[in-house]
């Protein structure tokens, strides 16, 4: 036969389970409210969108962009469309030279 829990340990079993949650809760909350990610002004926000937008701009300036970067080593940067077609062209030529062999 089986032996039915008294009184006392029944307590006790609850209360160790209501304060385990309520340990949770506790880490819960000290973890959200502390967070300095989750309360950033809008003001911030404006800051960053403005910052990624001149990144943004400024990365597609330079793809397709047509400017010195090293002149006396002859380094040029092309707009990435000029670039492929170059590639494509000199692919081809090289494909022909080689089938003419």
């Amino acid at each position: 036969m089986e032996k039915e829990p008294s009184d006392s340990t029944v307590l006790f079993s609850a209360l160790g389970w209501i304060g385990v949650f309520l340990i949770f809760v506790l880490i819960v909350a000290i973890t959200y409210l502390n967070n300095p990610a989750s309360s950033q002004s809008a003001e911030d926000n404006k800051a960053r969108a403005s910052i990624l937008a001149d990144v943004e701009a400024e990365q597609i300036r330079l793809v397709n962009a047509t400017e010195w970067v090293n002149r006396p080593e002859g380094v040029v940067r092309i707009p990435v469309d000029r670039a492929m077609d170059i590639v494509v062209k000199e692919l081809r030529e090289e494909q022909e030279a080689g089938s003419t062999n």
